[in-house]
């Protein structure tokens, strides 16, 4: 059996498996689920896919309200208020992500 031949048919043939992954993709999309990386995406120039959300004292003491990411070789500095629909990313500088 070819791996693609097994993939397809224990993930995507499999209801058991393919409803519950359906459900969670649309409550997530519907409840407005928003990462950190999406939310500096919108707060910067940069895409999505181009962020990198990076260990700082921030992550390491469990804020999630506060991070650093990195993008087109820029540092920013992003903070969000806890229920998250507000967020406000400013260039940083290494000392303020270490």
């Amino acid at each position: 059996m070819r791996p693609v031949s097994f993939l397809h048919d224990t993930l995507f043939m499999n209801p058991r498996i393919l409803l519950p992954a359906i459900a969670i993709a649309l409550a997530c999309s519907l409840a407005g689920c928003k990462t950190q990386s999406s939310m500096t995406a919108k707060s910067t120039e940069c895409n999505t896919v181009s962020i990198d959300i990076i260990k700082s004292r921030y992550s390491r003491e469990g804020s999630t309200t506060v991070w650093c990411a990195k993008c087109k070789n820029r540092l920013y500095l992003c903070v969000s208020n806890p229920d998250r629909s507000r967020v406000e990313c400013k260039e940083a500088t290494p000392d303020m992500c270490e």
